[in-house]
Parts: C-alpha cells; sequence; structure tokens
C-alpha cells in the first residue's frame, strides 16, 4: 500500500511540475521534482501545513507561497505539494524567502532558478487541483467553494438599500465565460452562480500589476464595474449598485492578504447576484414560487407538465394549479413559458449558441415552436432580440 502512495507523489509531481512530499506517520519519506533547492522551503512551514486535521487543506504563507496538504484517509500517510505562487516570483519576494530561510543573499539567482521550474497557479486554479488528487486518494469530492470560500463568506451582507457609508474575481479569462458570469448576476441565478464558481477553471487572469495583491485588487476593481452594469440591467436601483460597488472597492483596498481578496471577490459577485434575485422575485413571492422557479430552471430542457411539478412539491395537482393562480394571477403553464423565455433571452445575448441550440436547450420541440413563442411573449424575434442587445452592450 505504501508502495501506491509513492507512485501516487511521483506521478503528480511529474503530471503538476511541482514538488511533491511524501511522509508515514509524520516521517519525511521522500521529495519528488525535477530540481532541488536546499533547505527545503517547505520545512519552516511544515507546523502550519500539518494544523490542518481534514484530509485535504492548503497553507499560504507572507510571501504568498501556498502549499497544499492530503491525509490519507485509511492510513497515516501525508503528501505536501508545493510551494506555488500565484505569478511570477520577482526579485523582491526572493529576497523576503532567502532572508526568511536564513540564506545569504548571494543565492538569490539559484533560488529564482528554482522558482522557474515550478509553474505559477492562481489559487483557484491550484485548489482545483487539490479537490482532484483528494478525489483519488481518498474517493471524497469536494469543491474549490469548500475550500475557498467557507460558509462564512457567503453569508449576506446587511447593507443599508440606499444609505451606505461603510468603509468597507472578474473572470478575465475568455469573453464567453465573462458573459455567462455577468449573465448570472443579471437575472439573478444564485444556483448557477454557485455552481459557475465551482467548475474547475480554465485560462489563468491576464496580468495587470506587478505583485499579486495588487493583481487581486485590481481584479476586484475590473469585477466591481462589470457586475454593477449587469446588476443594473438586471432591475437593481443604480445608486444601490453603485454604493455597492465602492463599498467593496474599499473593502479590497484595506486587505493586503491573497486569499482574503480572493474570497471577497466571489463574495461580491454573490452578493450581486442575490439582490437580483430577490429584485426579480418580487418582495412578496411564496416559497411554493421560489421552489416551482427553481424546478423548472432544472429541467430546462425537458418537456415540464403541472404533474411533474405536482410530484416533485408532493401536493395534488388540481390544488396546486388552483393555488399558484391565486398566487401569482398566472397558470403554472404559463409560468413555465416565461422561466424558459427569460432564459431564452439571457442565452441570446450571453451565448453565441444558434436558436436550433437554444431552441433543443429548452425543450421547445422545434426552432419554429421556439420562434413563434418567443415572438408571442416577447413581441420581436429571437433574432431581432440578440441583434438589437448584442449592440447595446
Amino acid at each position: 500500500m505504501l508502495q501506491d502512495y509513492e507512485f501516487l507523489a511521483k506521478s503528480l509531481a511529474s503530471l503538476s511540475a511541482l514538488p511533491v512530499r511524501y511522509y508515514v506517520k509524520g516521517e519525511f519519506r521522500g521529495l519528488y521534482h525535477h530540481a532541488k533547492f536546499e533547505p527545503d522551503l517547505a520545512i519552516l512551514e511544515e507546523p502550519h501545513i500539518f494544523a490542518e486535521t481534514k484530509s485535504v487543506s492548503y497553507y499560504m504563507d507572507e510571501n504568498l507561497l501556498y502549499y497544499g496538504h492530503f491525509r490519507s484517509k485509511e492510513d497515516d500517510v501525508s503528501l505536501v505539494i508545493g510551494p506555488v505562487a500565484p505569478m511570477q516570483i520577482d526579485a523582491k519576494t526572493i529576497a523576503l524567502i532567502l532572508r526568511k530561510i536564513g540564506e545569504p543573499l548571494s543565492r538569490a539567482d539559484e533560488l529564482a532558478a528554482y522558482f522557474s521550474t515550478i509553474p505559477s497557479y492562481p489559487l483557484r486554479n491550484f485548489l482545483q487541483i487539490l479537490c482532484t488528487v483528494n478525489y483519488f486518494l481518498n474517493h471524497e469530492k469536494t469543491d474549490v467553494e469548500d475550500l475557498i470560500i467557507g460558509d462564512e463568506i457567503l453569508e449576506h451582507m446587511e447593507i443599508p438599500e440606499k444609505d451606505i457609508n461603510i468603509t468597507e474575481s472578474v473572470i478575465h479569462n475568455t469573453m464567453e465565460l465573462e458573459e455567462e458570469m455577468l449573465s448570472y448576476v443579471e437575472y439573478g441565478r444564485t444556483n448557477d452562480m454557485k455552481r459557475f464558481f465551482q467548475r474547475p477553471v480554465s485560462g489563468r487572469p491576464g496580468k495587470m500589476a506587478p505583485d499579486a495583491i495588487r493583481q487581486q485588487k485590481n481584479l476586484i476593481v475590473c469585477t466591481a464595474t462589470l457586475v454593477t452594469r449587469a446588476a443594473i440591467r438586471g432591475g437593481l436601483d443604480p445608486e444601490t449598485a453603485f454604493n455597492l460597488s465602492d463599498m467593496y472597492i474599499q473593502k479590497a483596498e484595506l486587505l493586503n492578504n491573497y486569499v482574503a481578496l480572493t474570497r471577497l471577490n466571489a463574495q461580491m459577485v454573490m452578493d450581486f447576484t442575490e439582490r437580483i434575485e430577490k429584485v426579480r422575485g418580487g418582495k412578496n413571492v411564496s416559497k411554493l414560487t421560489i421552489d416551482i422557479r427553481n424546478y423548472i430552471l432544472q429541467h430546462l430542457s425537458n418537456p415540464i407538465t403541472t404533474r411533474d411539478i405536482a410530484e416533485y412539491i408532493g401536493a395534488n395537482r388540481t390544488y396546486l394549479c388552483k393555488l399558484f393562480r391565486e398566487q401569482n394571477g398566472i397558470t403554472i403553464n404559463r409560468y413555465i413559458l416565461n422561466v424558459k423565455i427569460e432564459e431564452a433571452r439571457r442565452l441570446l445575448v450571453a451565448t453565441n449558441k444558434s436558436l436550433a441550440e437554444i431552441a433543443f436547450c429548452l425543450g421547445f420541440s422545434s426552432q419554429s415552436h421556439f420562434h413563434n413563442t418567443f415572438h408571442r411573449l416577447c413581441g420581436t424575434t429571437p433574432k431581432q432580440f440578440r441583434d438589437t442587445h448584442k449592440k447595446s452592450r
């Protein structure tokens, strides 16, 4: 069994190009990487790395170097991966590291050469690696969100809607990902946004600053600008939106911790999205309507009947239809269409999917059926809607 862990450590080091260490009962057994620097930078950090008792965790030091830690659930075996930096290490950081480990500055070139062999990873990408390896090691599914955000970050911040005087990630990737994220904000799709953050990150942030802290702050400023516009389009009061944006930017400037800034970015996006969800739902929306809406959103590609919804809710179909109409003034079937057309509007603007693909995604029997339904409910064709709104963004 121990040979399997050693093989895993070697394979992980080979695939990721990151240093990987192997421990049995807390005793160091080996370091695997194609480059070496003595002393091993992880030695001084071991008390911090091993302090966490979860099966997978990470630790970041004051120089923004992070380490991943895996504990086997079956054996007293640990793997430690790192150090990893969020961006290329500069000369100033090299000097700080050497001073910390008690080595002379004359070794700066040697340490810089060592770091040149280790790929840099934004924190989210690194945590995605940890989640994947932990699954193979412990057969345990962990989301990046579980590691980086934490429940306390997703708690809604109590902020006055009109009077905010609190001194408090854009996804700088592809245009398509950015549009997807902003469409979730605009349409108040909180559950979709959570899943968006949980997905593996493809691509890396463009460099916007000389150091990682300033980079993250700049990303928050960009994110705030974009999500504020999306939220206003979604119906959030402009004054509230701008005040909320200013609050997050001010809070970011007060932080000097990379992890805290990454968490703040996610919190900000979720905050805007949750507010739009409330605006679109209305102040007095019932739990029944919320549950039905969530069911429709989870089954958009299927033909949805009132019988399906009644079975999901656990209620008599006739009674459910009568109650829903009394609460909302429309039938469930019309509400299903409204939700699907709302999603069609989002897809038309936020993606490059063809009309046929959108019709299929939304469970329409044909593109013609989709075209006619959209025109009847929106007063314009899907193509006209896309052309008009793509130009205005």
